[in-house]
């Protein structure tokens, strides 16, 4: 049972740090609880705006989808264009002569009304989908962003808790021993003792897991889980 939930805790982890499906890894070093010294909010999401990558491609459609617009109902605008080309034409250098040729054009759009309009339309609801599909990821990341930060202040006060749980079973513990060596108490109240102390340790260490995890999903959230995992784990960033 143990050895299920460890896969299946790894396989949690590799999704969470972007490494491709069914990719094997060994852990070999080891994760102390290291209290995190969260930035404000609005740090974090702007750090998450600006590196995560479904955002950036969002606002880049947004922005070609806006480049369309324009070019759209620049349509029916007069065009000029303008073409010139110098040269040298000649059996040798010293016989050359020089050549030099200008043209011009001016377009004038006269029947194109109906084309510029449905081209403005096209491009507008372009332009509304493109940005219908940003607020999406905004409001998306904005949630994940304001959960992972949930997520880890409630981590942090889980271990506090889990601390203070295994301080007090030891506690019991050695007031069981000396109780017994005493001749107070019974070897039952001893093991007992044993036991919440073992309880104790176990919930302490699933703590600090939910903990570190708590601090990658927070940078994935923020768009630096895969250079920034080991990071988290090890120090504040």
């Amino acid at each position: 049972m143990a050895r299920n939930d460890f896969a299946k805790q790894k396989l949690n982890f590799a999704r969470i740090i972007g490494l491709p499906a069914g990719q094997e890894f060994m852990l070999t070093e080891k994760a102390p609880f290291q209290a995190l010294n969260a930035s404000s909010l609005d740090t974090y999401l702007q750090r998450a705006y600006a590196s995560r990558f479904d955002y950036q491609a969002a606002l880049a459609q947004v922005r070609a989808a806006e480049l369309s617009l324009r070019s759209a109902a620049a349509g029916h605008i007069p065009s000029l264009d303008v073409s010139a080309n110098l040269g040298d034409i000649g059996v040798t250098p010293g016989q050359s002569n020089g050549t030099w040729q200008v043209t011009g054009s001016l377009n004038i759009p006269i029947f194109a009304g109906g084309k510029v309009h449905s081209d403005s339309l096209l491009a507008e609801s372009q332009l509304k989908q493109a940005r219908s599909r940003l607020g999406d990821v905004r409001g998306r990341i904005d949630y994940e962003v304001r959960a992972a930060l949930l997520d880890l202040n409630a981590a942090a006060e889980q271990v506090e808790v889990a601390r203070s749980s295994v301080d007090l079973a030891e506690q019991a513990l050695t007031q069981s021993q000396d109780r017994f060596s005493a001749g107070v108490a019974d070897n039952l109240e001893v093991v007992q003792a044993q036991e919440s102390v073992a309880s104790a340790h176990e919930s302490y260490i699933q703590s600090l897991y939910a903990h570190n995890i708590a601090k990658v999903e927070l940078a994935y959230a923020i768009g630096d889980a895969e250079k920034g995992v080991k990071r988290y784990l090890e120090s504040n960033p």
